[in-house]
């Protein structure tokens, strides 16, 4: 039996443009702050801050924790759960 839909999670994700982007695009490659902003057309601080918001519900994860600069970041299992749910409930990839 598959596990139950987290709305709160989903409502998470959906209530943030940027978060949903920024998972979208971690589900395709890993990726640097840097150039998740670039890719995405954001200021590399408002990427900061969903990066840190999606890793603390573990969704991304760094995958390069002891580095202080060019740290590269990746989509959890959770995180791909989450956006299969949000395209399985509203259709949206993008």
């Amino acid at each position: 039996m598959p596990d139950p839909v987290d709305w709160e999670v989903i409502s998470f994700v959906l209530s943030s443009d940027l978060r949903f982007k920024v998972l979208l695009h971690l589900n395709a490659r890993e990726a640097t702050p840097s150039q998740l902003a670039g890719a995405l057309g954001s200021p590399i601080s408002h990427v900061s801050k969903a990066l840190h918001e999606l890793t603390d519900h573990e969704l991304v994860k760094c995958l390069t924790p002891t580095r202080k600069k060019t740290r590269f970041y990746g989509i959890t299992d959770s995180g791909k759960s989450v956006l299969t749910e949000v395209h399985r409930v509203t259709g949206r990839r993008s």
